[in-house]
């Protein structure tokens, strides 16, 4: 066994979301689907989407033409995760390093750990981390930079400008797309046809509310594919996945639809915190920072309302709850929060 594994440190996700009347940890979907698309998903899955291997084909194609690229261009995989975690395996990063932010994914360190490469992370002196932090950090032992676009946890939004600004450094730069759609920001996968260093991650899990189907991909250039797709599973995504996929993508406008909601009522929330006296940090995401203590400690609050919830230290060294906006709480008055 590799002695070094035995210091990597894992750490399971044990809560169970059934308890909770809101889930606002990991940016899943609280509000249902409407009944006529579940519905109609549903009766759509056959005794052959549970017994036999699942064919990819079709929803590779319909990625493909959502997002005007080639079928060279695309690696599936269960879940963003997955995709991230191929692009590690592909480089010799043993005494090697990675660059990213201080606030990151924490599987960026996980990675390293795995593959032995040192994560050196650029250091946020406010809300919005100065994309020349990143640069400083890049030496001849630079495997490749990755950065989440918005960043997960603080959901700073970075520029195609800012992005270009580290692809012309010539080194690999991973673009981790998880919740760009919470932004109304594009996708910056055209890219790939000017920058072949250029890599993109993205989910179906956040945005799209699909995570428990787990169907992420990456985008790259042709070059990069040839060795990304080595690490394919024999079957890279579950069969009920991959149809569901595909019916977001062809309902696409009924899906953006929730997005752009979200995105009002996550506004109208924030203005009746506000109102009530809490101080409130907002993100160019689908969420917002509560500060934990207002009048009283807003942790009573929330474990009291059925909210599941995580807290976060700030670059201003305050504590707040991570709030992760959901429609669910549409009908929630916030009184309780006096």
């Amino acid at each position: 066994m590799k002695k070094h594994l035995l210091n990597v440190y894992r750490k399971c996700n044990q809560e169970d979301k059934v308890n909770f009347k809101y889930v606002l940890t990991q940016n899943e979907r609280n509000y249902p689907i409407p009944n006529e698309l579940l519905d109609q998903f549903l009766g759509s899955i056959n005794q052959k989407d549970l017994t036999f291997y699942p064919n990819t084909e079709k929803l590779k194609s319909k990625i493909c033409d959502y997002y005007e690229i080639e079928i060279d261009n695309l690696l599936l995989t269960p879940g963003s995760t997955f995709a991230i975690k191929t692009i590690f395996e592909s480089f010799d990063l043993k005494n090697n390093n990675v660059v990213t932010s201080d606030y990151c994914f924490p599987m960026y360190q996980v990675f390293c750990d795995l593959y032995q490469a040192k994560l050196k992370k650029a250091k946020y002196k406010n809300m919005k981390l100065d994309i020349n932090e990143l640069l400083l950090l890049v030496d001849n032992k630079t495997k490749f930079i990755i950065l989440a676009n918005p960043n997960s946890p603080l959901g700073d939004l970075y520029s195609e400008h800012e992005i270009i600004t580290l692809l012309e450094t010539g080194k690999p730069v991973v673009i981790d797309e998880a919740y760009i759609e919470f932004t109304g920001q594009d996708s910056c996968i055209h890219l790939i046809e000017k920058y072949p260093n250029l890599i993109v991650t993205k989910t179906f899990s956040k945005a799209y509310g699909a995570a428990g189907c787990r169907v992420g991909f990456l985008v790259g250039s042709k070059e990069n594919l040839k060795y990304f797709s080595k690490f394919r599973a024999m079957y890279e995504i579950n069969g009920v996945g991959a149809k569901y996929t595909e019916f977001i993508l062809d309902n696409i406008h009924d899906y953006n639809s929730y997005i752009q909601k979200t995105f009002e009522n996550k506004t109208l929330a924030i203005a009746k915190l506000k109102k009530l006296g809490h101080s409130i940090i907002d993100t160019d995401c689908s969420w917002f920072f509560l500060k934990r203590w207002g009048k009283k400690d807003n942790l009573k609050t929330f474990n009291d309302l059925g909210i599941s919830f995580r807290t976060l230290v700030l670059p201003d060294n305050i504590e707040y709850v991570k709030f992760n906006y959901d429609l669910k709480l549409n009908n929630e008055d916030f009184k309780s929060f006096k």
